[in-house]
């Protein structure tokens, strides 16, 4: 290759790797902010305030209750693969002391590479019944947007699903079915509609009587339950606790000095070092995620407008852009199409 050619593949080859790099940036700058997020919301005393708002089960006790008396063990952050046929997580994850939460953070690496699809949070709970103590296996999803292109509620049904089927061989065998454990899939959903916003929708089973009077024990049939939780601009004056607290952690308007205001003096929580270090990583890395949800946004809208016969003026007008970022999306979408 002559040296014109040389200088013609370099031209190519350095913006697809500098694209290239930035995506890989702004994947791994989204992951982190997930991670923090995770480990924040795994807190026994912020999970305490979500199965106060879900389960009615816990509607009497005081939110300190429910943290030391009816969480139990440590939650498991992204260590179990929800597919039947993908691994679970090998990696060594130690506890720190104390009853905080999961010290060791999964990287990035190993759930970007091979596909596994992982459980966000997995925790065991108690419910207080009238025959004592009933243990529940729980689950708990943190979804950047409500509409990601499938229902919520329905994804929601398949994790409890597989967290009822993978209880066989381990908690019961063979035709042991009465040890099977309740279990219950939550969904904490960032971005949300206004319409739909500080909203709680639960789903689960229920007995209906078509003839007779006869009742099984509750008990017996109530054994899977979906709670998604949408958060989104109302939030943050929820009357909700559970949901104005996620909205304030979540917030992308409020300080780092604001949050850890929130916990410590509205919701009572003693913020550790690893909570405080968490919340700051949060708000660092919200603004640029914030700011890349935007873009796609703004893009995405570019393209149906320009699909529809708008002229780029008036697109850019539309979506508040200059027109040469419009026409440039345009392009970049064309060569995307034309690979």
């Amino acid at each position: 290759m002559g040296s014109s050619g040389q200088e013609k593949a370099a031209a190519v080859s350095a913006p697809s790797e500098i694209a290239q790099n930035l995506k890989v940036a702004d994947e791994n700058a989204t992951f982190k902010y997930d991670e923090s997020a995770r480990n924040i919301v795994a807190q026994k005393s912020v999970l305490a305030y979500i199965l106060k708002s879900a389960l009615d089960e816990y509607a009497e006790y005081s939110v300190q209750e429910i943290a030391e008396r009816f969480i139990e063990g440590e939650p498991e952050l992204r260590k179990i693969a929800v597919h039947q046929d993908h691994p679970d997580r090998e990696d060594d994850i130690g506890m720190m002391s104390g009853d905080d939460k999961v010290e060791g953070k999964p990287t990035a690496d190993k759930s970007q590479r091979d596909g596994t699809v992982y459980f966000d949070i997995r925790f065991t709970a108690v419910l207080p019944s009238d025959g004592g103590l009933i243990e529940i296996l729980l689950n708990l999803e943190i979804q950047n947007k409500d509409k990601p292109g499938y229902p919520i509620p329905k994804r929601g049904v398949y994790y409890t699903s597989r967290m009822i089927s993978s209880q066989r061989g381990t908690i019961f065998k063979d035709q042991e079915y009465g040890k099977i454990k309740k279990v219950v899939s939550i969904w904490l959903c960032e971005d949300t509609a206004d319409i739909r916003s500080d909203t709680i929708n639960r789903y689960s089973f229920m007995e209906e009587c078509l003839r007779g009077d006869f009742h099984e024990e509750k008990t017996d049939y109530d054994l899977m339950t979906v709670v998604v939780l949408r958060l989104g601009s109302k939030g943050e004056k929820s009357e909700d606790n559970a949901i104005r607290l996620l909205s304030k952690m979540f917030s992308t308007d409020l300080s780092y000095e604001d949050k850890l205001d929130a916990l410590q003096n509205e919701f009572k929580i003693s913020v550790s070092r690893e909570m405080s270090e968490e919340v700051q990583s949060m708000c660092n890395l919200s603004v640029g995620v914030l700011n890349k949800g935007k873009m796609e946004q703004a893009k995405s809208t570019v393209y149906k407008l320009h699909d529809k016969g708008m002229p780029c003026e008036e697109i850019a007008d539309m979506v508040e852009v200059d027109t040469d970022t419009v026409r440039k999306w345009l392009a970049e979408r064309e060569e995307m199409l034309v690979k």
